[in-house]
């Protein structure tokens, strides 16, 4: 089982995950294949590649600051319509990446305007960031329907449907660059059993949210920008606020960047606000 090492330093935003044994780097991506590699100082986020296992779970709940809800104002997500497809199809049952579209990751969200908004609740409060659906349409799609569960993934030699996010942990940590995670595996090899084509690849200021890429763009790993981002070279698909980001940034954490103590995603809720 791979582990999901440091970054390094901003030349890139890659997950670059170490395997113990023979391994590979990579961020944010979905892939079968590994090659050997060697601890690097933060440099890119990238995707290892490795195998899925799901969920990631702790034996004892989380401890978790209490906060307003951010999301009092906007319109809530009652539930998704799951979708219909062939769970044993070996192939991607929605026929690749750029054939989801907002409409189907919306199925069964009100209508409405608003601005496109996820909330990611972890430990230490909420992270909230709006989803940019008209500069990177694909991918704030993909994240939505992973999010609420109209999107299938793979666990596997299955295809299933369920709030994909909500349980893992951000695997990488890096003050002044970035938080990571996204990973069903937990250590930054695993994904949901295909890739993302690229789009809207450009600068990424503090704050910045975009997914996670090695030699594809990851299906599942994100990140967002916590100090100076890497270069133009990842899907940039909304914006985050900060403080919450910064602090799971400066959690302790090992030589791979891991926090010593885990950092969840409880929940990243989808809604539509002013």
């Amino acid at each position: 089982m791979a582990r999901a090492m440091a970054l390094v330093r901003p030349t890139a935003l890659v997950v670059l995950p170490l395997l113990l044994a023979a391994g590979a780097f990579a961020v944010g991506a979905c892939s079968s294949s590994a090659s050997t590699a060697t601890p690097v100082t933060p440099a890119t986020p990238e995707e290892d590649a490795g195998a899925q296992v799901r969920p990631v779970v702790d034996a004892e709940a989380p401890v978790v600051e209490e906060e307003p809800d951010p999301l009092a104002s906007c319109t809530k997500d009652p539930g998704a319509t799951p979708p219909t497809f062939d769970p044993a199809s070996v192939a991607d049952p929605i026929g690749g990446a750029d054939k989801f579209t907002l409409a189907m990751a919306l199925a069964g969200f009100p209508d409405g305007a608003g601005k496109l908004t996820a909330r990611i609740r972890t430990e230490k409060r909420s992270i909230v960031c709006t989803l940019d659906e008209a500069a990177a349409p694909i991918s704030v799609a993909n994240f939505v329907g992973l999010a609420r569960g109209t999107r299938p993934y793979k666990v596997g030699t299955k295809w299933e449907v369920g709030r994909f996010f909500d349980g893992l942990v951000f695997h990488r940590v890096i003050p002044d660059f970035v938080i990571q995670g996204g990973d069903p595996d937990g250590m930054g090899t695993g994904g949901p059993g295909y890739d993302l084509v690229t789009e809207n690849q450009v600068a990424e200021p503090l704050g910045t949210l975009a997914m996670a890429a090695s030699k594809k763009v990851s299906g599942s790993q994100f990140y967002i920008v916590v100090g100076q981002g890497p270069e133009a070279n990842y899907n940039v698909f909304g914006s985050c606020t900060t403080e919450v980001a910064i602090a799971i940034a400066s959690v302790p954490r090992d030589e791979y960047d891991m926090p010593k103590t885990p950092v969840h995603m409880l929940s990243i809720d989808i809604a539509r606000c002013p």
